[in-house]
């Protein structure tokens, strides 16, 4: 028995034609779902075989998030802002015996040391971490403070608040 050529073609034909739909739908879902088509064809595997699965966020769900995170930080910071100009600089006096207090780059003891400041040396007070804490066993907050032309945090326990 021998096959005609012209059978062989047209199974290829029916191939491509199936090939070619297929792709053209999942290029449509993916532009739809703003997707790869490499993400929207194992959603659209899953949907059929009844696998749970999600589409991940696109990109411009996450901008969005993105620009409504930065809207936060940036009313925070004029929130800062404010509450440092509202609250006069207050000047304090270092208290250590140590001889020298280290002021941190953050509110957190394993932070950078930008500078250490010598024993009754005056500094400004610039605010207050909202926090309590613990060091030593002595309760505490983080204290924002300026110093020879440089900010950073200290410990306020160190710190004697001056009445001018």
């Amino acid at each position: 028995m021998k096959r005609k050529k012209g059978n062989n073609n047209k199974y290829w034909i029916w191939l491509l034609a199936v090939l070619l739909i297929i792709t053209a739908f999942i290029t449509g879902i993916s532009i739809y779902l703003k997707q790869s088509p490499d993400v929207s064809s194992k959603y659209l595997w899953n949907k059929i075989t009844g696998n749970p699965s999600e589409l991940p966020p696109s990109v411009d769900s996450l901008l969005a998030k993105i620009n409504k995170k930065n809207l936060i930080i940036d009313s925070l910071r004029n929130n800062l802002k404010k509450y440092e100009r509202v609250n006069i600089h207050k000047k304090a006096m270092i208290n250590v015996e140590s001889g020298t207090l280290n002021m941190r780059s953050r509110p957190n003891i394993a932070s950078d040391i930008i500078i250490r400041i010598p024993d009754s040396s005056y500094v400004d007070l610039l605010y207050y971490d909202l926090n309590f804490y613990y060091l030593n066993g002595n309760r505490g907050r983080w204290c924002k403070i300026k110093y020879a032309d440089k900010e950073g945090w200290v410990w306020d326990g160190f710190l004697e608040i001056q009445n001018k």
